[in-house]
């Protein structure tokens, strides 16, 4: 099943309908488009729900075609305090994230989004955690975003410095408590999926 947000709310791609939320069957492929148009335009920011009808990694396939795609990687970092690395753009925390380019993959992309991003240094991965998705527009197009997450440490203890051409205005290490707090107040998409690995 997939899960991808659109401003604060989500649909799930699935290949049998699921508890909670309204199920929409999708009889044929080119149905998606119309019924995610609706509900877009749906005035509840809260109004989750399912497709399903047709195989979900169909779906998603069909997306991918359908929207601009494109791929990023980055990081949930703890150091050995037991602090997380946070940043905060346009006036939201978020963590260090970004695309990934040509040739790389994305254990790479995370460690040099994160590295640029905040200034930090010696930064290594322990393992992946939950991918996130999401659409929203961008100039005259709609783009459909991958995000590989990775779970982080670094023990890094010198100035962090926020990359400003990317409006990014604090780089900070966070307690845990803090963390979750940020977390919790942050985009939607991050704060589902990555809320349990504050621990």
């Amino acid at each position: 099943m997939y899960r991808i947000f659109y401003l604060n709310k989500a649909f799930f791609l699935s290949d049998s309908p699921i508890e909670n939320v309204k199920n929409i069957k999708i009889e044929e492929i080119n149905d998606l488009c119309l019924a995610l148009r609706e509900w877009q335009e749906e005035e509840d920011d809260n109004f989750d729900l399912c497709f399903y009808g047709v195989g979900k990694t169909e779906m998603l396939n069909f997306l991918k075609e359908f929207y601009k795609y494109t791929e990023a990687a980055g990081g949930l970092i703890k150091n050995h305090s037991n602090k997380y690395l946070f940043i905060k753009r346009f006036n939201m925390w978020d963590l260090p994230k970004g695309k990934i380019e040509k040739g790389e993959t994305p254990e790479q992309a995370a460690i040099r989004e994160v590295e640029e991003e905040t200034g930090i240094e010696e930064v290594n991965i322990i393992r992946p955690i939950n991918d996130s998705w999401h659409i929203y527009p961008w100039k005259e197009q709609t783009v459909l975003k991958r995000t590989y997450w990775y779970l982080m440490e670094s023990n890094y203890s010198e100035k962090l410095i926020p990359q400003t051409k990317e409006d990014i205005t604090e780089a900070v290490w966070l307690k845990k408590s803090e963390a979750k707090e940020a977390l919790e107040s942050s985009y939607r998409s991050l704060s589902s999926n990555l809320l349990e690995f504050i621990k």
